[in-house]
């Protein structure tokens, strides 16, 4: 069993500081900061589109994209090319191929993420990705987010032809990381595809309400932040 250490009884009968053979972890709103990241393509956006937007301030831009945002759609971008902010407006497509090129880029981690996967690299805990999404932008995101080398596995919904919160998903990623589902977490942001869909895998499910999706009682452990987590790991 590698579910090492002995502590006493946590939340929904396990054990709070306990170190599990492996820690899987959703990208969006749960790694990565969309907000934030948001705000670093409004600057991409203004910088690129200069010549076409009317005298604007950043905080304008950003505003815009707040406004129109659909998680990249064409409906987003044809929203975005009827705003305000242009002189002379590109076309949707520019705006969508333009999100679609740039906006993994703009990837930026949550305070503590980076840190957090280091620990688990010290404490021997493998690390995993599950992740819905084309497979362009999530690597693109993830390269940004220069976690690769600290991940031991990374599955991409379109890449492996499952997703979210289908069991099939999560048992792939555990198959390479050699472990079971008794012997994993995951941590997500979405009740259904992260929280409902680890937990009926088999894996202890942790939520962090940073994302868009809200639910008041999703199976589970809730963090505040996922710097929290730390708190549920026994140093070896």
């Amino acid at each position: 069993m590698s579910l090492r250490g002995e502590a006493a009884e946590g939340v929904s009968g396990y054990t709070k500081a306990v170190t599990p053979a492996a820690i899987i972890f959703d990208l969006d709103d749960t790694l990565a900061n969309r907000a934030a990241g948001l705000a670093k393509y409004a600057s991409m956006l203004a910088e690129d589109f200069s010549a076409h937007l009317h005298s604007c301030s950043l905080s304008d831009v950003h505003a815009a994209l707040l406004a129109t945002d659909d998680f990249g759609s064409i409906k987003q971008a044809l929203a975005l090319a009827k705003s305000s902010l242009w002189r002379t407006a590109p076309s949707e497509h520019v705006l969508f191929d333009h999100w679609t090129s740039r906006f993994g880029a703009a990837a930026t981690p949550f305070p503590g993420a980076i840190e957090l996967l280091q620990t688990m690299r010290r404490l021997r805990i493998k690390g995993g990705l599950i992740t819905n999404g084309d497979s362009a932008m999530q690597r693109s995101k993830i390269a940004a987010l220069g976690i690769e080398p600290l991940l031991d596995v990374i599955v991409i919904s379109s890449e492996v032809g499952a997703q979210k919160p289908e069991s099939s998903i999560f048992n792939f990623a555990l198959g390479e990381l050699g472990c079971t589902a008794a012997e994993a977490w995951f941590v997500g942001d979405h009740p259904d595809q992260d929280v409902r869909g680890a937990a009926m895998a088999g894996l202890r499910a942790f939520w962090v309400p940073t994302g868009s999706a809200r639910d008041s009682n999703p199976p589970g452990t809730q963090l505040n932040s996922l710097e929290d987590l730390q708190g549920y790991l026994r140093p070896l």
